[in-house]
């Protein structure tokens, strides 16, 4: 099948967005479908010096990546969708059209193409021209179905009653099924102490005093945050210096193909979501009831053992038998929970089966969920 992936991520850039729009083109490609994924060329604000795309998200080139003019202004959007429209129009030779951005697939569908649309917020909280298109394309004949990232997702959706239960199909996020558990980052600290670890963002609600917390308490034990913009390590730098802890490490930014370096590296992974979790980049917003994190499932196919914030969504994927789950705010349990886990054949129950429970949730068997209609 020849499907064409309309997007609006930065490519490259830091967003977890970016990353899963990378990892479904080259997933749809593997599965042996021809891919090109569309997306807009706003050079001011892409992740600089970086030579190779493909690389900087560790993914291969078996996809085509084409980039569409998007003025760096307030209207750009209307320019790129309109690049969109003309792209369409010119290029007629595929099957499907796959997407995350609304007015792109909308638009898909005015010209009789095929369309999947896939999406990670509720769209009806505000009641704006975004509310409007959505009706449009989901009452148009060439809208096959919904793809959202939570059971959760799906029944707010369902609430609304603008779709039935057939046209809105869960899919998880997932991640790489990994090749080489032995590859592994130099990491600061101590060789000799368990090695605590937490991939992602900084800002608000990752839980990052959770874990400042957790060091405070547990001396025999180096803590390694992953990740994070600039102002946001200082910040956590600065705060830790001021307690005078001295086995916690920030590491920064890294690419999302040498994440899995520190991942192999760590012996116990944090996920400690708070009740209130934003998006990225952002003060605002809360997606803690229905997301669907990319973390953990990277988690997952490390074999590694979980400490995660015991949230319902998180529920989803997450149980007693792959991962502990501890109330995001009992930062005793949360200290308890890390010491638990100096046991070796605990953290090895725990990891061996949450890399079972991952197989089904790796991006090449979404890829294949997705297209099924």
């Amino acid at each position: 099948m020849r499907i064409l992936y309309i997007s609006k991520s930065i490519i490259p850039s830091r967003s977890a967005n970016s990353i899963h729009v990378m990892k479904m083109c080259q997933a749809f490609s593997d599965n042996g479908h021809k891919v090109v994924l569309l997306a807009p060329k706003i050079k001011e604000r892409y992740e600089k010096d970086i030579e190779d795309i493909y690389n900087f998200y560790g993914v291969k080139n078996n996809f085509q990546i084409k980039k569409l003019w998007h003025p760096n202004t307030k209207g750009g959007v209307l320019i790129y969708t309109l690049c969109i429209f003309l792209y369409l129009i010119f290029n007629k030779k595929f099957n499907l059209v796959y997407g995350r951005f609304l007015h792109g697939c909308y638009l898909a569908t005015l010209l009789k193409n095929k369309v999947i649309f896939e999406i990670h917020e509720v769209i009806f909280e505000k009641k704006n021209h975004r509310y409007l298109v959505f009706k449009k394309l989901i009452k148009s004949k060439y809208f096959k179905k919904l793809i959202v990232i939570s059971n959760a997702l799906k029944y707010i959706y369902l609430q609304k009653k603008y779709m039935n239960g057939t046209t809105i199909q869960v899919a998880h996020d997932g991640a790489d099924e990994v090749k080489n558990f032995e590859t592994k980052a130099n990491l600061l600290g101590s060789k000799d102490k368990l090695k605590v670890g937490y991939v992602g963002h900084l800002y608000k609600g990752r839980g990052i005093e959770t874990i400042i917390e957790c060091a405070k308490k547990i001396n025999n034990m180096t803590f390694h945050l992953v990740g994070g913009l600039k102002k946001d390590i200082i910040y956590w730098e600065n705060f830790s210096k001021k307690l005078k802890l001295y086995n916690i490490y920030f590491y920064g930014f890294v690419s999302p193909s040498e994440t899995i370096k520190y991942r192999n590296s760590f012996d116990i992974l944090l996920a400690p979501y708070e009740k209130k979790v934003s998006i990225f980049g952002s003060s605002v917003g809360d997606t803690s009831k229905f997301m669907s994190p990319l973390k953990i499932f990277e988690y997952m196919s490390h074999k590694k053992p979980i400490i995660a914030s015991d949230l319902p969504v998180i529920r989803e994927v997450l149980n007693e038998s792959n991962s502990i789950l501890v109330e995001s705010n009992d930062i005793n349990s949360w200290i308890h929970s890390i010491i638990n886990l100096e046991d070796l054949e605990k953290r090895r129950l725990i990891s061996n089966q949450a890399l079972r429970d991952f197989y089904k949730y790796s991006w090449k068997n979404r890829a294949i969920l997705v297209l099924k209609i």
